[in-house]
Formats: structure tokens, C-alpha cells, sequence
């Protein structure tokens, strides 16, 4: 019989989870025999005694943490954060300069890369990079600027004074020409 009010995604199901349910009591031995109710009846290893102590219940894992760490407070932004224009990037330019290193300095941060130019006039890049903790969350950024001559690549690197947490990150988030 078909029921012309049930949207068809929903017949699908309807009609997918009436077969998974015939197979579950065709696979539970349906036979009407005592064994099989004894094969359900619990096992003593499966009886829960109320008056032990409740087991501590972990959360399921997570991707990129382990579910016994907790992940660190943030420690917040360190420096004012480029928005609006300062973040334009230019595809073209962008695709022509490669993070290289991130590392840690004596009083702070840097990223190092690289940047090249294959046209055929001199090109000054402005890389901006940010500084993100081991959650990917923005704590400072660095900005540099880099003159590429014709046919060449040149190293940049960009630098920032701050307190960087654990698990620091380096991100190039946009590269824009300099006139």
C-alpha cells in the first residue's frame, strides 16, 4: 500500500529500516527454542553492582586531541590585529611566496619564507603573517615586505614580540603588491 502523504526520503527510510528490522529477527534466532532466550539472559560479568563506585566516564575522542588532554586557556591577543583592507590578498602574488620556518625567538615569534617572481618587472610583496596557538586561534601577526627582482626569489621573514603560548602557529594570511 502506498501513502501518498509521506515524502519520499521518508520511504526510504521507512522501507530500508523494515528490512533491517526483519533481519534482526531473522539473525536473533527466531526459532522459539529456550536457547535462545538463555543466550540473552546476562552473564554475571554483565550484572552492574549499584553500590560500586560509578566508572569515570571520558569523552569521546576528538580529532587533533586526545580526550584525557584539556586544551589550553587562551591566552588572548597580544597586539591590534589587521582587519578590513590590511587583510586583501592578491591570489596571483599570493601563490608566489611559501612559508618556509616558524620558530620561536628570544623575546618572540617569527615566519620565514620565501617569495618569488616570475614576471618581468621587479615586484615588492607585503606577506602578512599571523600568530596562532595550537587551536588556530589569532594571537599576534607580523607583517614584512620583500622586493623580488625579475626571474628571482628573495627570503622574507616577519617578526613579532609577544608571549607565545604553547603549540604556536605561523599562517601566511595575505600578500599584496607595494607600489
Amino acid at each position: 500500500m502506498r501513502v501518498a502523504h509521506v515524502a519520499a526520503p521518508c520511504r526510504r527510510v521507512l522501507g530500508r529500516t523494515g528490512v533491517a528490522l526483519v533481519l534482526l529477527f531473522v539473525s536473533s534466532g527466531c526459532s522459539g527454542s529456550e536457547s535462545a532466550a538463555q543466550e540473552a539472559a546476562p552473564t554475571p560479568s554483565a550484572v552492574v553492582d549499584a553500590s560500586a563506585e560509578p566508572a569515570e566516564q571520558t569523552a569521546p575522542p576528538v580529532l587533533g586531541r586526545s580526550p584525557r588532554k584539556k586544551a589550553p586557556g587562551f591566552v588572548g591577543v597580544q597586539h591590534a590585529i589587521p582587519m578590513g583592507a590590511a587583510l586583501t590578498n592578491v591570489p596571483r602574488l599570493y601563490e608566489q611566496v611559501t612559508l618556509t620556518g616558524c620558530g620561536a625567538t628570544a623575546d618572540g615569534w617569527q615566519a620565514t619564507g620565501t617569495a618569488a617572481n616570475e614576471s618581468s618587472t621587479e615586484q615588492t610583496l607585503r606577506v602578512l603573517v599571523l600568530f596562532t596557538d595550537a587551536q588556530a586561534r589569532t594571537v599576534d601577526s607580523a607583517s614584512t615586505t620583500v622586493t623580488v627582482p625579475v626571474d628571482s626569489s628573495e627570503t622574507w621573514t616577519a617578526e613579532q614580540k609577544f608571549s607565545a603560548p604553547e603549540g604556536t602557529r605561523c599562517l601566511v594570511r595575505s600578500v599584496m603588491g607595494k607600489k
